[in-house]
C-alpha cells in the first residue's frame, strides 16, 4: 500500500487502464469522465482520493526497497469523496470576525475547488486561487489581487510564507494558523503565529500562541478578550492621568497665585485620595463587562501609541475639569484656608476632588460609550464605598484629626456635590460629541 502526493490527475497520469461499468478500458477512454466526477465531488466540498492498483507479480521485495519505481502502469479503480464537517461554531466565528474588520483567509493543501466550496459554506469572501496560479504571479501582481482572494488551494509551505510576508508589507497585522512541521516558517513570519494543540512540537515552538482545542471560534474569542483587556488598560491610564493632571494643576496654580501658601490640600489628603478613593473607580474599570458592540468596531491602528496627541488632549481635558471644580470649591467656600488647622475651603476642595474623581471614574469606565449605559449595577455596587468614605472623612472626629478636615453644613455639602458633578458632565459631553461626529462621518 503506497500513497502519492497530489490530486487525482496525478494518479490518472500514472494509469494505463481504468475499471468502469463496461469493464476494464484504456485510461484515455475514461479520463474525461473521471476528471468530471472529481470536479463534481470537489464542488460539493469533498476531499477526493483517487485509488489505483498494480499487480506486483512477485516483486514485493523490490517494491518495498524502491516503491516509486513501480508508480506507473496502474489500473484506475475509484474516486472516494471524504467530508470533514465544519464545526457549527466555525461559521458564526467567521461572521463575528468579519464584523470586527478581520479578514479571514483559508490557506490549504486541498484542491482549490474543494477549498472554495468550503469557503462559501463558511461565509468567506470571494476569490479562490490554486498554488500553481499563485506561483505564476509576481509579488506585485499577487499583492494587487490579495483583497479579492480569500481561498488558497494546493499551496506549498513556501506559498504560505509568501502570502504572510506580502500581507505584512501592505500593512496588515497577520495571524497565521498551522499544525504541520512545514508550517513553522509561516508561523514565525506572521505577527501572531497560532499553533494547533494537536500539531507538531516544532510548530508549537515557532508559534506565539497555542490553540489547545484546534477551534477557530476560540481564536475569535481570544481576540474579543484581547480587545477587552486593551480597552481596560486605556481606560485605566485615562483615569489615572486625568487625576494626576488635576492634582498637578491644582498645586501649580496654588503656588503661582499663592493660594493657601501653595498647599490647596494636605499631603495626607493626597494619600487618602490615592489609596482609598481612586482604588474603587479603578476596580470598577477592571470588573466592568465588555461593551456589546466591541466586536463590531474596526481594528485599532497599531502604529498609534497609547500616549498620542488625541489621548493626551483627552487626559488634559478631564484633568482640567476636575481641577477647575476643586479650585472653584477653594475660592467659593466661606472662610480662610489654612495650612495649620482645619478649614472649610481646604475641606471643600478635598471633598470636590474626592467626589469628582469618583464620578468621573464612573463616566470614564467606557469610551466612547456612555458610562451611564447599562449594565451599571456592578459599578454601583462598588462606587458607594468611596462616597461613604468621603463623607466619613469629613464628619467623623477622628478622621477630622487625621486628615485635618472640618464638618460641613448642608449648604456646603450641596455646593460640593454640585461642583463634583462638573467632571462627569464634561466627560460625558466629550463622548457625546465624539459619538455624534462618528455617526456623521458614517452617514
Amino acid at each position: 500500500l503506497a500513497t502519492m502526493k497530489g490530486g487525482p490527475d496525478v494518479v490518472i497520469d500514472r494509469c494505463s487502464r481504468a475499471v468502469t461499468a463496461e469493464g476494464v478500458v484504456p485510461i484515455a477512454d475514461a479520463k474525461d469522465s473521471i476528471l468530471e466526477a472529481n470536479a463534481e465531488l470537489s464542488r460539493n466540498g469533498l476531499r477526493v482520493l483517487a485509488i489505483a492498483v498494480r499487480d506486483l507479480e512477485g516483486r514485493e521485495a523490490a517494491a518495498k526497497t524502491d516503491p516509486m519505481s513501480f508508480a506507473e502502469d496502474f489500473t484506475f479503480v475509484a474516486l472516494v469523496g471524504i467530508i470533514d464537517p465544519l464545526r457549527p461554531e466555525a461559521i458564526e466565528a467567521v461572521r463575528v470576525a468579519g464584523e470586527a474588520g478581520i479578514e479571514v483567509r483559508m490557506i490549504t493543501g486541498d484542491h482549490a475547488v474543494t477549498a472554495a466550496a468550503i469557503g462559501r459554506e463558511l461565509g468567506l469572501g470571494p476569490g479562490a486561487i490554486s498554488g500553481p496560479e499563485l506561483r505564476a504571479l509576481s509579488d506585485e501582481e499577487l499583492t494587487a489581487r490579495l483583497p479579492e482572494l480569500h481561498v488558497f488551494g494546493r499551496v506549498t509551505p513556501e506559498d504560505k510564507l509568501r502570502i504572510a510576508r506580502l500581507m505584512q508589507e501592505r500593512g496588515d497585522v497577520v495571524a497565521m494558523t498551522g499544525d504541520a512541521v512545514n508550517d513553522a516558517a509561516a508561523l514565525k513570519q506572521a505577527d501572531i503565529g497560532v499553533a494547533m494543540g494537536s500539531g507538531s512540537e516544532v510548530t508549537k515552538q515557532a508559534g506565539k500562541m497555542i490553540l489547545t482545542d484546534d477551534n477557530f471560534g476560540t481564536l475569535v474569542e481570544a481576540i474579543r478578550l484581547g480587545r477587552t483587556i486593551y480597552d481596560k488598560i486605556v481606560s485605566y491610564i485615562r483615569y489615572q492621568m486625568a487625576g494626576l493632571f488635576s492634582l498637578v494643576l491644582l498645586f501649580l496654580v496654588s503656588s503661582i497665585f499663592d493660594i493657601n501658601n501653595g498647599t490647596p490640600i494636605t499631603p495626607l489628603m493626597v494619600l487618602f485620595l490615592s489609596f482609598f478613593i481612586t482604588f474603587f473607580p479603578v476596580l470598577v474599570i477592571t470588573l466592568d463587562p465588555s461593551p456589546a458592540g466591541l466586536m463590531s468596531q474596526p481594528p485599532r491602528n497599531t502604529k498609534i501609541p497609547l500616549a498620542n496627541p488625541r489621548s493626551i488632549g483627552q487626559w488634559l481635558l478631564y484633568g482640567v475639569a476636575i481641577f477647575g471644580a476643586a479650585l472653584a470649591a477653594m475660592l467659593l467656600s466661606p472662610g480662610t484656608p489654612s495650612q495649620t488647622e482645619p478649614s472649610v475651603p481646604v475641606t471643600m476642595t478635598f471633598v470636590v476632588l474626592s467626589l469628582g474623581m469618583v464620578l468621573a471614574g464612573f463616566a470614564m469606565r467606557r469610551d466612547p460609550a456612555s458610562g451611564l449605559a447599562a449594565p451599571i449595577s456592578n459599578a454601583l455596587k462598588w462606587m458607594w464605598i468611596p462616597i461613604v468614605l468621603t463623607v466619613l472623612s469629613v464628619e467623623l472626629d477622628f478622621m477630622n484629626a487625621l486628615l485635618m478636615t472640618t464638618p460641613l453644613d448642608a449648604a456646603q455639602w450641596w455646593l460640593a456635590i454640585g461642583l463634583a458633578l462638573i467632571p462627569p458632565i464634561v466627560v460625558e459631553g466629550d463622548k457625546l460629541i465624539r459619538r455624534s461626529l462618528a455617526r456623521g462621518h458614517a452617514a
